[in-house]
């Protein structure tokens, strides 16, 4: 996401050539924001929720921090986007050690919420495939390390990111830049994305092959949807900033366009999950809000399989041996 951030300083840099063009990036940013409230106060409630409400458990914790990942990342992204419309219509520029500060703070979201959600399905499909390990040798803190080692991961990459390839870096395409462009381009096509499609074939066959007197769990289908919609929203554009950066694309008459479009997919995916936890884990026969606890206790219960004569059996599938 480094060229994300650097193109956003960029922009908060420059001032459109007339005022109608002021009032359109405005109006695109401030669409934005309200896009990062309803996100911010979706998590907001997923949090409260897992820490008052729900018992902890070892999926709870991941999806506890990746709401507060989504949180992070959403309220800085709010804050790129207000300063933008300050910068378009009362033409007052922010401080570089402003801009990079929140390019850092932002990008640490992105990066530690990619790989929540990475470590989430990675997980699920470890209980699929290995249940006997999972079950009975599995580290009881295993959950807790492994958020601890991605929020340290989150900040060193956006570190990396940020202080290695800053903007003028970026435009310029140094060697420097070239190496964590490369390096980022790697981690997320050649291992991020590649487990997070393993994982979500690995949890579809599971559903395929399920019973039909049973149901698999929820969190199930949840882990799926959102591996979908992070595939889906930011994998194309991530892809495109490689490209750009490569100058396989022309260049600057992209960078408007491709900086917004950027904002609205990474906001949608770090909004979208709370509702896809709501909407997998409420009864169709309740009120739209009906009880939003409920539904997510439906959703983060403990994962086994659900049968239709009420009794609650493993999620092993003999198939897969």
């Amino acid at each position: 996401m480094s060229t994300f951030d650097n193109t956003t300083q960029n922009m908060t840099t420059a001032r459109p050539n007339s005022s109608n063009t002021a009032v359109t990036y405005s109006i695109v940013a401030c669409f934005a924001v309200i896009l990062c409230i309803f996100g911010l106060l979706g998590n907001a409630i997923v949090s409260w929720i897992l820490v008052f409400k729900i018992k902890r458990t070892k999926y709870t914790v991941y999806i506890l921090n990746l709401a507060l990942a989504d949180f992070l990342y959403l309220f800085f992204v709010a804050i790129v986007m207000l300063l933008m419309v300050d910068q378009m219509l009362n033409f007052r520029t922010q401080t570089k050690m402003t801009l990079t500060a929140l390019e850092i703070m932002y990008d640490f979201g992105y990066l530690s919420g990619m790989f929540f959600l990475t470590a989430i399905s990675v997980e699920r499909c470890l209980s699929v495939l290995f249940p006997i390990w999972y079950k009975c040798h599995r580290p009881k803190r295993l959950s807790t390390i492994t958020c601890i080692g991605i929020w340290l991961l989150g900040i060193l990459l956006s570190l990396i990111d940020n202080l290695v390839c800053p903007s003028a870096s970026f435009m310029k395409g140094t060697q420097e830049c070239t190496s964590v462009q490369i390096f980022t381009s790697f981690l997320t096509f050649a291992l991020v994305i590649p487990l997070m499609l393993m994982s979500s074939f690995t949890l579809i066959y599971v559903i395929k092959t399920t019973s039909k007197k049973c149901r698999p769990p929820k969190i199930y289908i949840a882990i799926i949807i959102t591996v979908l919609v992070f595939l889906i929203s930011v994998v194309p554009i991530r892809l495109l900033w490689i490209l750009l950066y490569f100058k396989v694309l022309a260049s600057n008459v992209y960078y408007v366009a491709l900086f917004f479009s950027s904002t609205y997919c990474t906001v949608f995916n770090s909004m979208a999950n709370p509702f896809i936890y709501f909407f997998v884990g409420r009864q169709r026969k309740r009120k739209f809000w009906g009880s939003i606890n409920e539904a997510l206790s439906r959703v983060f219960k403990d994962d086994d399989t659900e049968c239709s004569n009420g009794s609650y059996g493993s999620t092993t599938v003999t198939n897969l041996g």
